[in-house]
């Protein structure tokens, strides 16, 4: 079945396949840079869909065999992912009046914040990323993928469920990962949390966020990089990543710009920065 889902404003081909590239992991997904194309298996209702999507600057195609009643959260989901609907001008049009990242809007005109298709996926790979270098975090779930996700006849891998996830302990998780025993644990604990009550929390933002940074072994980091890239917090600038601090360093931006920036502008100052520090160390 096919699928049409039009941007509101202009989809940037290539920093939404950049995204995805930096994050992406052989067992779950193909990505084909010459012909702007992915496939992924997403889990919905109990079912694994076979997706592939077509990106262009006005939004996404979809071919798909999802049945017909999960069509509208297969669309919710992709929405979601690729923030296709979120209306990223105001954003622009303020931090275009900001020193420093005035420039880096002129530079960088059609970001938008690519997320994660399910949020247990952002969380996991969340915590599997944390305090570790983003080469590193791709192994390390690479090997969680690999182990604990569902196949697919395409050879794909769904990503771990929180039910497969909690029910090993964190030795198992370690043996399968080959992490840090805290790292395991930590993420043994937020799949039982999310398996509980994180999941039934996920559209009451503010309550999820402070339970989760409850939780042994989340920090702020963690707690912000879920707010920005899984619950999609515009107000979220992520000055607590090593990468947003060198850009700032390197670009001259004072640090305590966070006070200065407008309201739901924060996700954009990141993005801006993070696709600045892309830029200068490839040069």
């Amino acid at each position: 079945m096919a699928l049409r889902l039009e941007a509101a404003g202009t989809l940037d081909i290539a920093h939404a396949l950049s995204v995805l590239r930096l994050h992406s992991l052989p067992a779950q997904e193909r990505i084909e840079p010459s012909t702007a194309e992915v496939r992924r298996i997403l889990r919905i209702g109990g079912h694994l869909i076979d997706v592939h999507l077509a990106l262009n600057p006005s939004g996404i195609s979809v071919e798909h065999d999802a049945p017909a009643t999960l069509v509208p959260r297969l669309q919710t989901i992709i929405n979601h992912w690729f923030g296709l609907q979120q209306d990223t001008s105001p954003a622009y049009e303020s931090l275009a009046k900001m020193p420093g990242l005035d420039a880096m809007a002129a530079s960088f005109p059609n970001l938008r914040l690519i997320s994660y298709p399910d949020p247990f996926e952002a969380l996991a790979t969340t915590v599997i990323g944390q305090q570790v270098s983003l080469a590193a975090a791709r192994t390390l779930a690479g090997r969680y993928v690999e182990h604990l996700g569902e196949a697919h006849a395409s050879g794909l891998r769904a990503f771990p469920t929180a039910e497969a996830t909690s029910a090993l302990s964190a030795p198992e998780i370690q043996s399968i990962i080959r992490c840090p025993l805290a790292r395991a644990a930590t993420l043994h604990a937020v799949s039982q949390w999310y398996m509980e009550s994180g999941e039934s929390l996920v559209h009451r933002p503010t309550e999820f966020l402070t339970q989760l940074l409850s939780l042994r072994g989340v920090g702020p980091w963690t707690r912000d990089y879920m707010a920005l890239r899984g619950l999609r917090d515009s107000q979220i600038f992520l000055d607590s990543d090593l990468v947003v601090r060198r850009a700032l360093k390197n670009s001259s931006i004072l640090p305590a710009i966070r006070e200065s920036l407008p309201a739901g502008a924060g996700y954009l100052a990141t993005l801006l920065l993070w696709a600045y520090d892309s830029e200068h160390r490839e040069q």
